[in-house]
This record gives C-alpha cells, structure tokens and sequence, in this order.
C-alpha cells in the first residue's frame, strides 16, 4: 500500500503535468518528480535514435552521471526494453520483467553488468510517442524488489499525461507555432522590457525564476533575439509598426 506521502506526490505531478506551460517544461525535472513518486535509486530520459543515443538526462542519483551514461551506453544497443520499443510500434510502459524472468535478466551479460555497476534489480520503462526505429522514454531502476502492481498502475494512470504533455511540448516547438508568443510569454516580455529584474519580474508572475528563464529562452528563440535589450527593442519596434529588429527565423 502506497503511503498518504506518495499518493500527495502522485496528484501533484499529475496537476503539474496537466497545467504545465510548454515553455515550462522539464524532463530532467519529470524524472526526479517520478522517482520521488516510486521512491526508486533513479530516474532518467533518454532519446534513441536510427544512429545511437540522441540524449541522456540524469537527474539525481546516487551514482554519478558519467558513471550512469557510461553504462547505459554501454548496453544501450543490447537492452531489452529498448530493443522491445524500437524494434515494435509498442509503447505501453513495461518492465523487464514483462519480456523475461528477472533469473534470465540476471545472468545475461547486458543484466549483469547494469547490475554490477548500479545495483538495479528491475527496470521500469515509461516510453512517449516516436517514429518507428526510434525511442524517447522515462526510464525507472529499482534496487532489491521489483515494482508492485499498485505502482505499475499510478504508471499507467500517469502515461497518457505524459505522452500529452510531450505533444504540447513539441507542438509549440513547430514551425508553424514557434514564432507567435503565449499570453503567458507576452506577459514576461512586457515586464522584462519595462526594465523590471528577472527577480521582480518572477514574483509578479508568481512563477519561480527557473520557468520565468524557461519563457525567456523560448520568447528569444522564437524573436530570433539574444538579449532582453534586443527583445525589448522588437517589442517597441512592433509596437510602433516598424520591422523588428534581430527577428529572425529560428534555427
């Protein structure tokens, strides 16, 4: 039975999941809030792409990243989960213990060696939606037992609110929506134009300075600007019905 603690932490991320701003968005962050949730030794998201690795993200662990990056590379090609995800349309979330016993996992030279290193006794897989050949997922280790059912269904609870937080993420990073800014990001140019500091201009959001930098770093990519000067400058240039300046296409 989860405790009072746990489930509190389950409804939280799921509230963030749901509200979260697309510029918001954090998936190192996601991670760490999921392995708190599952109170598991770590948490992370890697991308896999037709040519190898694309991306790791290590939140906090016990081990060091280079360690955790080390082996994952190592057997990144020969695990079984992710084999399964590539080689499948699959993306259910699964566990190794879903495609073979935990003895068979043990004794095989990808199990063991993440074993020796790590310590983890399972593996639990929450993957997003990617092409075929390809993986994007959320990944769980959990040292001495494996996974409960009841922790396996707040898992599926949670999958479909990651999957589309993930779509709202990637949508407002397309061509077609990446050049007109949010309400929420007009709101942070006008105050950062104004002159207010990225303190005073968090607080009159009520929003932490890490989502107000999060704004910012999208509002530039999307004005093709690097600076708030060079922001403000677009916004009065706009205003005023002039050609901004700086404003470029994204890269």
């Amino acid at each position: 039975m989860l405790s009072r603690n746990r489930y509190d932490r389950v409804l939280d991320l799921a509230v963030e999941l749901v509200t979260m701003n697309p510029a918001e968005i954090d998936y190192g962050w996601i991670a760490e809030l999921l392995q708190q949730v599952l109170e598991c030794p770590t948490a992370t998201f890697s991308e896999v792409g037709r040519e190898g690795v694309t991306g790791l993200g290590w939140p906090k662990s016990r081990l060091p990243a280079a360690t955790m990056t080390d082996v994952t590379r190592r057997n990144m090609e020969r695990h079984p989960l992710i084999q399964h995800y590539t080689r499948t349309a699959d993306r259910r979330p699964l566990a190794i213990t879903d495609l073979m016993s935990l003895k068979r996992w043990r004794s095989s030279a990808t199990g063991s060696d993440i074993h020796l290193v790590t310590g983890f006794y399972d593996h639990l897989a929450l993957p997003l939606l990617s092409p075929p050949g390809t993986m994007r997922a959320f990944a769980l280790g959990r040292e001495r037992e494996t996974f409960t059912k009841q922790e396996r269904e707040f898992v599926e609870r949670l999958h479909p609110l990651l999957i589309a937080m993930d779509h709202k993420a990637r949508l407002s990073r397309s061509p077609a929506t990446r050049s007109r800014l949010t309400p929420r990001e007009e709101q942070v140019l006008e105050l950062v134009a104004a002159g207010l500091t990225r303190q005073v201009a968090a607080r009159r959001l009520k929003i932490s300075i890490r989502t107000l930098d999060k704004h910012l770093e999208v509002i530039y990519r999307k004005l093709g600007v690097n600076s708030h000067i060079q922001a403000a400058l677009w916004l009065n240039a706009s205003r005023a019905g002039k050609t901004p300046p700086q404003a470029r296409p994204s890269p």
